[in-house]
C-alpha cells in the first residue's frame, strides 16, 4: 500500500531548502517555523533521512533567531517613534493650563483633557443652574467659540500626527512582520479616540451654554437632555 503523500509537509521541506539557498522566507515558511510546537516539529522530522533533519533543524533556528531580531527591532522602532509623539503634543502646552483647573487633578494631567474632564462634569450634573463657583466660573469662560479656538488647533495638530504615527506604526508591522501590540501602540490609539471626544464635547459646550440659559426650569431640563443625548449618544 503507498503512503499517502503530505503536500504541506513537502512544502515545507522544498521552501527550508530554498531558504537556505536564497535566505527567502516565505509566508508559509515564517507561519509554520513561528508557530510550530515541539511536537509539530518531531512530526516534520518524520520518516526523512538525517541530512533532511539536519537541514529542518538548521532553518528553524535560523528563522526563529531571526524572526526574535525582527520583533526587538520593530518593537524598539514603533515604541521610539510612538514615545516622540506622546512626549510632543500641542495640547500638553502649559498656556492651556487654567490653574483652577488643573489644581483638581494630578500634576501631569494633559491640560486639555483636565478641561474636558471639568467642562464635562458640568453638562452631566447641571441642573437648572451651576453646582459651584467653579462651574460658574467656566461657564462664563468658555460661553463663546471663540475660547476654543486655540485649544481646538491644537487638537487638530495632535489628532494629525497621532493619526500619521498611526500609519507608520502600520507600515513597520508590515514591514517586520509584527502582529503584536504594545503599551505605546494602545496609547496611541487610545488618545487618538479620546481626542476626538473632547474636540466634539468642545464643540458643543457653547451651544450647550446658549440652551441652558433660561428661566424656564422645565424648557432648560428638556434642552439638557436633547443636548447631552446629542452629544453622549
Amino acid at each position: 500500500m503507498n503512503e499517502i503523500i503530505d503536500f504541506k509537509k513537502q512544502r515545507f521541506i522544498r521552501d527550508c531548502k530554498e531558504f537556505l539557498k536564497t535566505g527567502k522566507i516565505t509566508d508559509n515558511l515564517r507561519t509554520s517555523v513561528v508557530s510550530a510546537t515541539p511536537g509539530h516539529v518531531e512530526y516534520l522530522k518524520k520518516n526523512l533521512d538525517k541530512d533532511t533533519k539536519r537541514l529542518v533543524d538548521i532553518v528553524i533556528d535560523k528563522i526563529r533567531e531571526k524572526s526574535r531580531k525582527n520583533l526587538t527591532t520593530s518593537r524598539t522602532r514603533i515604541n521610539f517613534l510612538a514615545s516622540s509623539v506622546l512626549e510632543n503634543l500641542c495640547t500638553e502646552d502649559t498656556k492651556f493650563a487654567i490653574p483652577e483647573v488643573i489644581k483638581r487633578y494630578r500634576e501631569s494631567i494633559n491640560p486639555v483633557k483636565a478641561l474636558y474632564y471639568d467642562l464635562q462634569e458640568i453638562m452631566f450634573l447641571y441642573e437648572d443652574r451651576p453646582k459651584n463657583k467653579h462651574h460658574m466660573f467656566l461657564i462664563e469662560k468658555f460661553k463663546n467659540t471663540q475660547e476654543f479656538e486655540t485649544i481646538l488647533l491644537a487638537i487638530d495638530k495632535d489628532l494629525e500626527d497621532l493619526k500619521e504615527c498611526k500609519e507608520r506604526i502600520n507600515e513597520l508591522k508590515v514591514e517586520f512582520n509584527f502582529s503584536n501590540t504594545s503599551e505605546y501602540i494602545k496609547k496611541i490609539v487610545d488618545l487618538h479616540n479620546e481626542m476626538l471626544q473632547w474636540k466634539k464635547l468642545f464643540h458643543a459646550f457653547p451651544e450647550w451654554i446658549n440652551d441652558n440659559t433660561t428661566e424656564d426650569t422645565s424648557a432648560t431640563r428638556t434642552s439638557l437632555y436633547n443636548t447631552l443625548k446629542k452629544f453622549f449618544c
